[in-house]
């Protein structure tokens, strides 16, 4: 007789109150890829989300540095489904079921205050002969993403010199923003998208006594903070003890497949 698959989650939640399920996106629940525009879920993926989105004691929330417009594009299929989605490091929030945004950043502000930032970026990477050296910019409406990824390593350190000394140097025209680094990226981001304020607005719109983070970036440690100040579970993708700030660590992308999984099936409503 086969036993069942152990959870890490299923394993916390007493199942007393809903569970509020937090993923971030790229690098937890796919792999990252070089180029950023083919992040798609493998089927496997799709499949759980489904089922999780579906439980009626699940409450799932998609927490991503990607825009909530690429976060439609890529769960298309789910636009339908119970599923939250928060873009901008939790600086828009939107639920596709109800076409409706519970958090949207001020555009035409952003926008104003982003744009000499975003060409004095452009011009001090042109002028330094690193705007061709394989970076890619992404233009996130209320943030610029500098990815490196693609960059030969012994330039890679002048990129992220030249980003911090700008930020050091210019402090009026930075001032509304901070440098957020991730995985061979570095995002110009206004001060106030953070994922850990993301996942407090969440959980106190859901009214939460448990939750769940996983994610796998610099960025998610904010995440890990909040959630284990409220009592809640952390999961580290990738990371080593010692670390980070997630109480749990999966060791790739299948693992966090084999946890989620393993709830959905002993989670059966």
């Amino acid at each position: 007789m086969l036993l069942p698959m152990r959870s890490t989650i299923a394993d916390y939640w007493r199942r007393e109150s809903p569970l509020g399920l937090m993923l971030d996106y790229d690098g937890t629940l796919t792999p990252i890829v070089p180029d950023p525009t083919q992040a798609f879920l493998p089927p496997a993926g799709w499949e759980l989300l489904l089922k999780l989105c579906r439980h009626p004691w699940i409450r799932v929330a998609i927490v991503s540095g990607r825009s909530v417009s690429q976060l439609r594009f890529f769960l298309s299929a789910l636009t339908g489904e119970a599923i939250t989605l928060c873009g901008l490091h939790g600086g828009e929030i939107y639920v596709p079921q109800k076409d409706h945004f519970l958090r949207q950043p001020n555009r035409e502000q952003l926008q104003q205050q982003l744009q000499p930032l975003r060409e004095k970026v452009i011009a001090q990477l042109t002028a330094a002969n690193l705007l061709n050296s394989g970076i890619f910019l992404e233009d996130k409406t209320y943030s610029l993403a500098v990815h490196y990824r693609q960059v030969e390593a012994s330039v890679k350190p002048q990129i992220i010199e030249l980003l911090y000394g700008l930020f050091t140097h210019d402090t009026e025209l930075t001032a509304p923003f901070k440098l957020q680094p991730g995985k061979e990226v570095l995002e110009v981001l206004p001060r106030t998208f953070d994922k850990g304020d993301c996942v407090v607005f969440l959980w106190d719109f859901w009214q939460l006594r448990q939750g769940c983070y996983i994610g796998d970036d610099v960025t998610d440690e904010a995440a890990f903070v909040a959630v284990n100040q409220r009592g809640g579970l952390t999961i580290a993708v990738g990371k080593t003890p010692g670390t980070t700030q997630a109480q749990h660590i999966c060791s790739e992308v299948g693992d966090v497949y084999r946890e989620l999984a393993a709830l959905a099936s002993q989670s059966k409503s």
